[in-house]
């Protein structure tokens, strides 16, 4: 008895300790927080325009990608946990096309002021051309 008691409790310390992920976590330790995104990001024939508000953004692909037209205007976000975060330790990149939010695995350290990468999956979560890497371009 004091046996499944003992367990029990361990149990019950256990599960307490345990946290869901509420959203992102802080960003104290990563220092400053870095500039939105702002210009031409080219990678081959695809190109992402962004106009440095953090929020908007314009496409041009020379195929489609998922389920995005070939061109287009919308909002992005960089997320971790599903909640906004900042780029350069994101896990995720979702584009919004008026529509539907279209999310693309990023990582910690594929993303910065003048470079941004994701991997394209296509709706069955088989990967299409693997990395993307957008470079920005002075224009």
């Amino acid at each position: 008895m004091k046996k499944l008691l003992f367990i029990s409790l361990l149990t019950l310390v256990a599960l307490a300790s345990c946290r869901l992920h509420d959203g992102p976590p802080k960003t104290d330790h990563l220092g400053a927080m870095p500039n939105p995104h702002d210009g031409v990001f080219v990678s081959g024939g695809d190109t992402l325009f962004f106009n440095g508000d953090g929020k908007t953004i314009r496409w041009s692909f020379a195929q489609p990608v998922k389920a995005l037209k070939k061109q287009g205007v919308g909002s992005y976000v960089f997320k971790l946990y599903n909640g906004q975060y900042r780029y350069d330790a994101a896990e995720e990149f979702g584009i919004y096309d008026g529509e539907k939010l279209h999310d693309f695995m990023t990582g910690p350290g594929l993303n910065t002021e003048v470079e941004i990468s994701f991997y394209v999956f296509d709706d069955d979560g088989n990967k299409e051309n693997d990395l993307r890497t957008f470079k920005k371009v002075n224009k």
